[in-house]
């Protein structure tokens, strides 16, 4: 054997001996440097449901224009069952559609041709039933956009304002009267009423109808109208909840929320938040809303907004008017709406004039919250060890179950635990968003930590 031979023999002998007395088997290998997965772990959120917030009214959308486009399609029990049964939605915005032609002289829904109210009419009670009994339980937000022509200073359901008698008095009475009629007329009970939508918007061709906080020489007082409807409405067998202002942004609420703060008829305030759009810093978001939870008296509900923010933005929004505004319920305007199927302006059920319909994204951000989250529910404390994690928690009325919806805004997936203080967690389930994949189950394991894709929603729900 050459000397190259020998030194090699030697070489290769002391190599496996030491391989083997440092542990070098398969039942102890070697270390090896950690590798970074781009994930974020050990963060914890930790919910208290001894700090209880603002009592849930629901999550829902609103059925308004198209609604005949729905009752026309062969598909429509399957997009009732959709909107009634998998969202599992507790409320539901309806337009007032009552006009009829020769109002006040006739007060049937014979014939009311202005507006296409005829039609509109019979759709939204149709979706009424449809709804009713899939889910008797689902409340109704009846609201208006304005009085009939004969109660407008322009005889037009168009722009104007409310009508001044020969006296020179706006007709407070009977606007007041009007709502008596929509009532005996319309075919359901209504459990909310809003007397008029986004009361100081007014755009050329719209159905509108101005009003202002306080009685001008040209415009209506709100206020003395909303006083007026509940005094004539207040001794009916069933009396709905008056909500206010609808307004149209969240500058404007301040002015009528002052004002119907201390009032016994409203029993809700309501919001359009359209002043956030795409381009509002996050910090404008929070103290806008927060403006809105300054008002405490009496709940909130956000009851129409839209076409501002795709569908993730959205969740982050909702998230916010819960903890910041401390919204009690959220009404997405489109619940069933034209086509386009994508982008800001998509409907959650998007349907043509022919009755085919798809489901938007739309759907899957707001099942984050309804399908779980029921009236009844409070929201509940919830905090993170991430600033990347925006989390609401919301607690059964029974303390049974806790629904946890989480959005990571971070660029990292993050690995999260949970506890509830004072809890024992039995059970776990959860469902999961991003782009392209949309509502999805997620394997969870009692005890592990859940990971939470960059740019997520997920919703957890805890049996307690």
């Amino acid at each position: 054997m050459n000397i190259v031979t020998r030194i090699t023999t030697i070489f290769y002998s002391l190599f496996l001996i030491t391989l083997l007395s440092c542990g070098g088997d398969n039942n102890n290998p070697t270390p090896t440097p950690p590798v970074n997965t781009g994930t974020d772990s050990g963060v914890k959120i930790t919910i208290d449901p001894t700090n209880v917030k603002q009592e849930m009214i629901g999550f829902g959308g609103a059925l308004t224009w198209y609604s005949n486009w729905v009752t026309a399609s062969n598909k429509k029990n399957e997009i009732a069952d959709l909107m009634f049964t998998d969202l599992g939605i507790d409320i539901i915005r309806f337009k007032n559609w009552y006009y009829p032609d020769n109002y006040p002289t006739d007060k049937t829904t014979t014939s009311m041709s202005d507006d296409g109210a005829n039609v509109a009419w019979t759709a939204t009670n149709t979706l009424h039933d449809l709804a009713m009994e899939r889910n008797s339980d689902i409340k109704i937000l009846l609201s208006s956009w304005g009085p009939p022509k004969s109660l407008k200073s322009n005889a037009l359901l168009q722009q104007g304002t409310l009508k001044k008698d020969d006296s020179g008095h706006f007709m407070y009475d009977d606007f007041a009267q009007y709502w008596s009629d929509v009532l005996d007329n319309v075919p359901f009970n209504p459990d909310y009423i809003s007397i008029q939508n986004e009361p100081t918007f007014v755009t050329s061709g719209w159905t509108t109808c101005q009003w202002a906080a306080a009685e001008t020489t040209s415009l209506p007082d709100y206020t003395i109208a909303f006083d007026k409807v509940y005094d004539k409405i207040k001794t009916r067998t069933t009396v709905p909840i008056m909500v206010g202002p609808e307004s149209q942004d969240i500058p404007t609420f301040a002015a009528f929320g002052n004002i119907l703060k201390d009032k016994a008829s409203c029993g809700a305030y309501s919001y359009h938040p359209y002043n956030i759009n795409s381009g509002t810093s996050a910090s404008q978001v929070t103290s806008s809303l927060q403006s809105i939870g300054n008002f405490s008296t009496k709940p909130s509900i956000m009851t129409e907004f839209s076409d501002n923010l795709d569908w993730y933005n959205t969740a982050l929004f909702i998230n916010k008017s819960l903890v910041y505004a401390n919204s009690s319920g959220y009404i997405y305007w489109k619940l069933a709406w034209a086509t386009p199927t994508s982008g800001t302006d998509a409907g959650m059920i998007s349907i043509n004039s022919s009755g085919q319909y798809s489901v938007t994204p739309f759907y899957y951000l707001i099942k984050h919250f309804s399908k779980n989250i029921d009236a009844g529910y409070h929201r509940i404390e919830a905090t993170s060890s991430s600033t990347s994690l925006n989390v609401s928690a919301f607690v059964s009325a029974d303390n049974k179950k806790i629904t946890l919806v989480i959005i990571n805004d971070g660029t990292v997936a993050i690995d999260t635990d949970f506890t509830a203080t004072g809890k024992t967690i039995s059970a776990v389930s959860a469902s999961q968003s991003k782009v392209g994949a949309y509502y999805k189950s997620v394997d969870t394991v009692l005890g592990k930590p859940i990971s939470l894709p960059a740019k997520s929603i997920t919703t957890l729900v805890l049996d307690i």
